[in-house]
């Protein structure tokens, strides 16, 4: 058997999709660090994941619908939207404001996920349509301008506080990858969600609640992004209707570069931790490099369009347009 033929087969293109994100973050983080020795230090590491913690929710959250073959494009006007519902509703609800808003998120979101199958409408344009209303809801609430919120809530300070040493807003990051993880790999509606990515056809005949699935992936994934909207609002204080905004591409990114395929059925927030983390690198690489902070678009618009070509399953589409 040829070489090409060894690389050619599914079991080798699985593992190649496994390895190449670790090797990118192992790549990444010689050069940069070659190039900034002061990112070594614990502390600075510390401050660069409590910073980008919102953004490598989103990219978490987004895993879910893009596993089921499916985008959100919403999620990042969910991010603003929350914050700023958050920052109005503290004063009457005060800490348990968090919970609530997640809570409604994580309800929109399902509703989503529910009339894309319903009134079958291709889910980039029911959320990109969303975001629309999102942003357009945030800003009517702000009257385009800044809300804060009050010390002394223990969510808000909780969530900008650490413990053993190690930022609360990444450690509530890692607990969501353990929770979704095991869900995915040990749960009926984890096998659900894979089994629907790679053939919603089989899962019909199987009788399988495709509603359900659709609801379940867009549900976690808005709750994702109204708590990284929060955790923006901890970070700041203040939240305005374009606080999350320019978050979307990057999300996108981290989801792709960690391996899960944008056809849906293979990958796992693990792995999209992993891309989320390069896409923060690649953040601090165009910082440091004095590079024009447009380039960073430029660099992320060409990232995803190689990450996409290389984990795209093209057996799963007959035609492209």
């Amino acid at each position: 058997m040829s070489s090409l033929s060894i690389i050619s087969s599914p079991i080798s293109r699985e593992r190649l999709r496994r390895f190449v994100p670790f090797f990118v973050l192992v790549v990444t983080l010689i050069v940069l660090f070659n190039a900034a020795p002061g990112l070594m230090r614990w502390r600075a590491i510390n401050s660069l994941m409590m910073d980008n913690a919102p953004m490598l929710l989103l990219i978490i959250g987004s895993t879910l619908p893009i596993l089921i073959g499916c985008l959100d494009l919403s999620v990042a006007a969910m991010a603003s939207l929350a914050a700023v519902t958050g920052a109005l509703l503290s004063p009457m609800l005060g800490s348990f404001a968090g919970p609530a808003v997640v809570a409604g998120a994580s309800l929109i979101g399902a509703l989503q996920g529910y009339l894309i199958g319903r009134m079958q409408i291709p889910s980039f344009v029911m959320t990109l349509g969303a975001l629309g209303i999102f942003n357009g809801a945030a800003l009517a609430l702000t009257g385009a301008n800044m809300v804060g919120i009050s010390s002394g809530m223990w969510l808000f300070d909780g969530l900008a506080g650490r413990s053993f040493g190690i930022s609360n807003m990444f450690l509530l990051v890692l607990a969501v990858v353990i929770c979704l993880q095991v869900m995915l790999r040990f749960t009926r509606m984890g096998r659900n969600i894979y089994a629907f990515g790679s053939s919603e056809l089989a899962v019909y005949v199987s009788g399988i609640r495709r509603d359900l699935v659709r609801s379940v992936a867009f549900g976690i994934s808005a709750g994702c992004g109204a708590l990284a909207g929060l955790m923006m609002l901890s970070q700041t204080q203040f939240a305005n209707a374009t606080i999350a905004d320019g978050m979307l591409l990057p999300a996108l990114v981290g989801v792709v570069v960690g391996g899960t395929a944008i056809s849906g059925g293979v990958g796992s927030v693990v792995a999209s931790l992993i891309g989320g983390i390069i896409a923060v690198l690649l953040r601090v690489g165009v910082t440091i490099s004095s590079m024009p902070p447009s380039s960073q678009d430029i660099v992320f618009g060409v990232v995803i369009l190689v990450a996409v070509a290389l984990t795209t399953d093209r057996q799963k589409i007959g035609v492209v347009k």
